[in-house]
């Protein structure tokens, strides 16, 4: 059981980790995101590669450490400084505070070495006669002491050759996508930005606001449907409807054009008309009908949630993202659905759908409210990670995720639609869901990352990506780690029924609760 002391304890925690405000150029003014929430605690860099999970607890070295002591390093010159030294002690002491697992500093120093020395290789630089690695022991001071030895003397070796933000960039990249769990990862500045924006529910885009489900008529030629439109996207407001077909744009017929292509053409991209205010012609067949749409491209933003009611009889919530919030901004959430829930039973509803259809990042503590008004125990799912221990020292194991006991939870059937897309902390619900035989699973299997990260900003405006729990099956072994969620009853994207405006994934969920 998680005790409330522990859950002070770590809240206490997160309060000293953003002591300062993250990302200032992100947030109007200082707000404390909740990395550790309420009950229990709590994005892929696309700089680092994407990797599949694995349960090694410490990082996969490019080649194992020498059996024998190494040579002392000689001393940095004076006159070199680095630029770059407060923001890789900041990033790294995160990354092996809070890690879900314990990670030897030691070696978290030397992969972050080693990936320097590959990315000068791939720049081009030659490293032949490089920087020998120092001498790293069991003591994280001392290690991240012999780390900035021999970084600065990378510094002073290779200036006019890369910059330290290269260096910097290729250390940190390498060291977080090195424990290969599908979530740490390093963002520099000029990424941090929108991965932050997207994880807070701030991410706006430009373009129509479409899914499109491509595939083959039974003549052969390519078949382009809308699968969705995002609510007070552009498409909604011109009329656009699932399933019709999108058969030319600009007058360019799309029999004979990939999914890709026509995405561009979508976007503009092709053109170079992709900036907001730009028109775009489409041509679509609705019921055995051409006509054109013209929409205007325009800035949007998908909706965090939305809510539906189906046939009078089935209350339908649409999780797009569980956004990472405030502590104010998670309650005006938790109260907004609470308010959706209760316009649904006075509606009397017979179940509820939820779809976390290419739902891939979140806040670990809304998905437990989330929860909470489907299902109410002590124990929804077990996560593994750091659990707070007697004088600040981190004891690290298995824990149970309560549900919200303010939080009153509906005893109508459920049934959760998942995909591909589904991913990180949405995986964890739909997991609890599984898991307490609440509600079944419809569709296909989820991605594999049952994980729950936070964003830590770093001073530059940079920010590390850090998964500080993982789902596991059995209470009793941390190593039981659940690497994917299959669904309970298969179901995939059927082009004929999408062509007559259903969907096949949603007409299933909906038929297994009348089961």
């Amino acid at each position: 059981m998680l005790h409330k002391f522990h859950l002070h304890s770590r809240l206490k925690r997160l309060a000293l980790l953003t002591s300062v405000c993250l990302l200032a150029l992100l947030l109007s003014a200082c707000q404390t995101y909740d990395g550790y929430p309420t009950v229990p605690p709590e994005p892929t860099s696309t700089a680092a590669p994407k990797a599949t999970p694995t349960n090694t607890p410490r990082p996969i070295l490019a080649a194992p450490p020498s059996p024998t002591p190494r040579p002392s390093l000689p001393p940095a010159p004076s006159g070199v400084q680095s630029t770059k030294a407060e923001i890789l002690k900041e990033a790294f002491s995160n990354l092996i505070t809070n890690y879900f697992q314990p990670l030897a500093s030691a070696d978290i120093y030397e992969v972050g070495l080693r990936s320097i020395e590959m990315g000068l290789q791939q720049t081009g630089v030659d490293p032949a006669a490089r920087v020998p690695l120092p001498q790293f022991g069991d003591k994280d001071d001392a290690n991240w002491g012999a780390f900035l030895q021999a970084y600065t003397l990378i510094l002073d070796k290779y200036k006019g050759k890369v910059t330290e933000d290269q260096l910097a960039q290729y250390a940190l990249t390498g060291a977080s996508s090195s424990l290969q769990d599908c979530k740490t990862g390093y963002f520099p500045p000029n990424l941090a930005e929108g991965y932050f924006s997207q994880r807070t529910g701030q991410a706006s885009t430009v373009g129509i606001g479409i899914n499109l489900q491509s595939g083959q008529t039974t003549s052969g030629s390519a078949a382009h449907l809308v699968a969705r439109t995002i609510a007070g996207g552009p498409a909604e407001k011109a009329g656009l409807k699932l399933g019709d077909q999108i058969v030319a744009i600009d007058g360019q017929d799309l029999s004979t054009k990939n999914s890709t292509q026509v995405i561009q053409l979508l976007q503009g991209t092709v053109r170079g008309d992709q900036a907001a205010g730009t028109r775009v012609s489409l041509t679509i067949r609705r019921a055995g009908t051409s006509q054109t749409i013209d929409i205007t491209r325009n800035r949007f933003q998908v909706p965090p949630m939305e809510r539906y009611l189906l046939d009078n009889t089935t209350g339908y919530i649409r999780f797009n993202q569980f956004p990472l919030s405030s502590q104010a901004q998670l309650g005006t959430i938790t109260t907004t659905v609470g308010t959706w829930i209760g316009d649904f039973e006075k509606a009397g509803v017979s179940g509820y759908v939820l779809d976390l259809r290419g739902n891939s990042n979140g806040s670990i503590s809304l998905v437990q409210n989330m929860l909470s008004y489907f299902m109410s125990g002590a124990e929804l799912v077990y996560l593994n990670g750091q659990t707070a221990g007697q004088n600040t020292q981190r004891t690290y194991g298995p824990f149970p995720m309560p549900s919200n006991k303010d939080i009153k939870a509906t005893d109508k059937p459920v049934a959760v639609l998942v995909d591909g897309g589904t991913s990180g902390e949405a995986e964890i619900f739909a997991y609890a869901i599984q898991r307490g035989k609440r509600g079944t699973l419809v569709g296909a299997p989820t991605a594999g990352c049952l994980n729950a990260s936070t964003p830590v900003g770093l001073k530059d405006n940079s920010l590390i990506n850090i998964t500080i729990y993982r789902a596991i099956s059995d209470a009793t072994k941390p190593e039981s780690i659940v690497n994917s969620v299959e669904p309970d009853q298969p179901a995939t994207p059927d082009l004929q029924q999408l062509s007559e405006g259903k969907d096949s994934q949603l007409d299933a969920a909906i038929k297994a609760l009348k089961k």
